[in-house]
């Protein structure tokens, strides 16, 4: 018979250390060095992507607008600030020229109401614009100013239901060729609307002449019948404006 082995058991394996001091915090550093390289590309990712997304907006509008022209022979007349949402209400069932005029109803969906007898105020009102109450565009909630928007604090609530660009800025410029010679220059805007930035810094910017040549010729301006501008969030200097032609 084989004796059993009188041998004893090993001791158990000792139990696994910790990380120390000087690991945890190597850890920590490496983890700040990847957030701080990932996160400012991330921002600049959302803020090309926003910045796509409102010049798509601009061509949309700028097409509907166009699209007015061919039908009535002439461009629409929005407000005397030249902005997408200059004199607008903020209720849905209130004035507001560019939508209204555009869609040829209220953003609520009611009716325009019936254009009154005799001479139309300057700029005339959008039932006196669109009188066949034709729809050349749809905006989308997108377009529009929320609850959430306002509550977020990119807007106020004065400035609900206006419409807003993908950075949620309303302080948007509209031009449109008035005289019909192709080109949108000082004859048609001696002074241009400044914007500003949705993050309420107060900054107010206007294309420089390296943007937007100065002159009332052809050698000034911009060849086009629609332009839009505005200015994203942190802009502090006109090269940083969203410009439909750029």
């Amino acid at each position: 018979m084989i004796p059993l082995c009188s041998c004893s058991l090993s001791a158990p394996s000792r139990r696994r250390r910790g990380f120390t001091l000087v690991e945890l915090l190597t850890v920590v550093a490496i983890l700040g060095l990847l957030a701080a390289i990932i996160v400012p590309t991330a921002g600049s990712a959302r803020a090309a992507a926003n910045k796509a997304k409102t010049r798509v907006q601009f061509n949309q509008w700028a097409a509907a607008i166009e699209a007015f022209r061919q039908e009535y022979s002439y461009y629409p007349v929005f407000d005397t600030t030249n902005k997408v949402n200059g004199g607008a209400s903020a209720t849905a069932s209130g004035l507001h020229r560019f939508y209204d005029v555009l869609v040829g109803k209220r953003r609520d969906g009611t009716a325009l109401p019936a254009v009154r007898a005799g001479t139309q105020p300057n700029p005339p009102p959008p039932e006196a614009q669109n009188l066949r109450r034709i729809q050349f565009i749809t905006f989308t909630d997108s377009d529009l100013v929320s609850a959430g928007d306002v509550s977020a604090g990119y807007n106020t609530a004065g400035q609900l239901n206006f419409l807003r660009d993908a950075f949620r800025s309303t302080d948007i410029a509209v031009l449109v060729d008035k005289n019909l010679d192709g080109v949108i220059n000082n004859t048609d805007y001696p002074t241009k609307p400044s914007v500003s930035p949705p993050d309420n810094s107060g900054v107010r910017l206007t294309p420089s002449t390296i943007d937007f040549p100065a002159g009332t010729n052809s050698t000034g301006g911009i060849r086009a019948g629609v332009l839009f501008y505005s200015a994203p969030t942190g802009a502090t200097d006109a090269s940083q404006l969203i410009m439909s032609w750029k």
